[in-house]
């Protein structure tokens, strides 16, 4: 699990840079795209954030 936490940790950090790179960034389709993939990373980080809170059942499943 500690695995899991450290990757959707590297996930918000990449979403971040990404988020700063369009702002940064002097050509529209660059800010565009940097802003699609910044937003793309933070909601996977969200989700893999979010399984990795959940408990596992009895059984030991996590996705249920």
């Amino acid at each position: 699990m500690k695995d899991l936490t450290g990757k959707w940790r590297r996930l918000r950090a990449d979403a971040k840079h990404f988020a700063i790179l369009s702002v940064s960034a002097t050509d529209p389709s660059q800010r565009e795209l940097f802003k699609r993939l910044g937003d793309e990373l933070a909601i996977e980080a969200l989700e893999l954030e979010q399984l990795v809170k959940r408990k596992p059942n009895s059984k030991g499943d996590w996705l249920t």
